[in-house]
């Protein structure tokens, strides 16, 4: 028996759907029963049972927790509100939004594998490396299984040549990049005065690999296609709205904090008169200016003897701490441009034949943004991200603060800790953590993990899954754990994007 968790709090138990069979989608039966169990309490329980709507009062029934949580029975409003947004606010079902690196991985190596780089690459195919060279950049780690003969093939993640290739597991993107950033850093200089084409030429096929990869990147969160949709797919103004109602008053902000790149969050507030304020000044050259956070709009009402000062509605402070498809470095300032721009940049950067002749610390036309690479701690003290953590962890700190999140893995360490840290010293914060799968928690404690062992656990149609796969990583798990403790934490199952049951659903009271 397979339990899908729904919702849990400090002092609720979890509430869970029963599927006999994983790949099912809970069936009238599983609400039914659900209803007898947790919502029938009464014996004298009248309802018809030929017009009753199971899964709407299951769904209800769970929106009721949320509110209790959140206070909204007792007219509970908050002084700050933070909605912390990951890779996983941007998918949409069904749709090409949204890719989690593992899927952007697959499509990036299925594209040199079939040496089929696009019409505006001019690169032949000796300018890249081969996915079998690429493989060799990624680091030993208990998550890959090289072959013991050849210690070059890994069997966990073959040649993507077709569809029918299938993964185990997600491929180490973050340390793919890291390895060829540290190995053009390592060799810029050093070969520059070889004399050995042959490693010349090898250098720049890396630089041109990563070069590749980065805009790939790009493209994909560019969403090209957000025009040509019938109907709009994102659903984050539901959500930002539903959270602004929860405010004390119009003068405080809604901050809004994402990890991802591209304009998701810009292009579905721009659908209602949202003010935005994401850092950069409001003159013509449209320089980042921490500062500009803290401004507000407001205008002045005469009345006949006094003068009152009245606040724009819908303003939010975005902060995108790993940066956007929409900025650049223009040797001095980050600046907001237009994306074709960035584009042009990049796409110039993978077919130019002198790549390799730009040193690394020339950061001119540099897009600002934190690519999914294990430097990109080191890189999140450079201005403007050092400036946006630095406030987004301020956020977290402040009285009577809210923290959502959706979509985001807590696979970062450098944010997740910055979270459990403000849980454990912030008393009055309260967090409602969201997510597709938020991980079947019917017993509180996981078993214990050596660092060196890998984990694993039997379920009862006989496969083996991994302790992360049932629990989540080590940060979900800590959470729950603190949950466990008593801490205002809650979990819950939605996603940004289900416009049926998904996280406005619940937040609309």
């Amino acid at each position: 028996m397979n339990n899908i968790n729904y919702y849990r709090d400090a002092q609720n138990l979890p509430y869970y759907l029963q599927l006999t069979d994983r790949s099912l989608q809970p069936s009238n039966e599983t609400f039914k029963e659900f209803c007898e169990k947790y919502i029938d309490n009464d014996a004298n329980n009248t309802k018809d049972e030929k017009t009753r709507d199971y899964k709407r009062e299951f769904y209800e029934f769970l929106k009721g927790k949320v509110n209790d949580f959140l206070g909204k029975s007792r007219n509970t409003s908050y002084d700050h509100i933070v909605l912390l947004l990951g890779a996983g606010a941007s998918v949409v079902e069904g749709k090409n939004y949204g890719k989690t690196m593992g899927q952007l991985a697959w499509e990036i190596f299925n594209r040199i594998s079939q040496k089929n780089y696009g019409k505006e690459i001019t690169l032949d195919n000796g300018d890249l490396l081969s996915y079998r060279e690429i493989l060799k950049f990624i680091p030993d780690s208990e998550k890959i299984t090289l072959d013991k003969d050849t210690k070059e093939k890994i069997e966990n993640f073959p040649e993507p040549k077709d569809v029918s290739v299938k993964w185990k597991g997600t491929f180490p993107l973050e340390e793919l990049i890291s390895q060829l950033d540290f190995y053009i850093k390592g060799n810029e200089q050093l070969l520059k005065l070889s004399k050995d084409e042959s490693k010349k030429k090898h250098f720049k096929r890396v630089c041109n690999t990563k070069n590749y990869i980065i805009y790939e990147i790009f493209k994909n969160v560019k969403y090209d296609n957000l025009s040509k949709d019938n109907e709009f797919p994102f659903n984050h103004m539901a959500v930002v709205l539903a959270l602004t109602k929860l405010l004390k008053s119009l003068s405080k902000k809604l901050t809004v904090v994402t990890t991802n790149y591209d304009l998701a969050i810009e292009n579905s507030l721009a659908k209602r008169d949202f003010t935005v304020f994401n850092g950069f000044n409001l003159t013509n050259d449209s320089i980042f200016d921490e500062s500009s956070f803290d401004w507000v709009l407001s205008k002045k009402v005469n009345h006949i003897n006094t003068e009152e000062v009245i606040y724009k509605p819908n303003m939010i402070n975005l902060f995108k701490i790993h940066g956007s498809i929409n900025w650049m470095f223009d040797g001095a300032n980050t600046k907001e441009v237009p994306v074709d721009r960035v584009e042009q940049i990049l796409l110039s950067n993978v077919n130019s034949k002198n790549n390799s002749e730009k040193s690394s610390k020339d950061k001119k036309d540099e897009v600002r943004m934190i690519f999914p690479s294990t430097n990109k701690y080191m890189q999140s003290y450079e201005e403007p991200y050092f400036d946006l953590m630095a406030r987004f962890q301020e956020e977290l700190h402040k009285s009577n603060t809210l923290l959502v999140t959706s979509g985001f893995s807590f696979g970062d360490d450098h944010i997740s800790r910055m979270v459990i840290n403000a849980i454990k010293h912030n008393s009055s914060l309260k967090c409602l953590f969201t997510d597709y799968g938020i991980y079947n928690t019917e017993f509180y404690k996981y078993p214990e993990k050596d660092s060196n062992e890998e984990t694993s656990i039997e379920i009862d149609d006989k496969k083996s899954e991994s302790e992360e796969d049932l629990y989540g990583n080590k940060n979900w798990r800590e959470l729950d754990s603190l949950r466990n403790e008593g801490y205002d934490i809650a979990f819950l199952k939605a996603t940004m994007n289900d416009k049926e049951h998904g996280l406005a659903f619940f937040l609309r009271g």
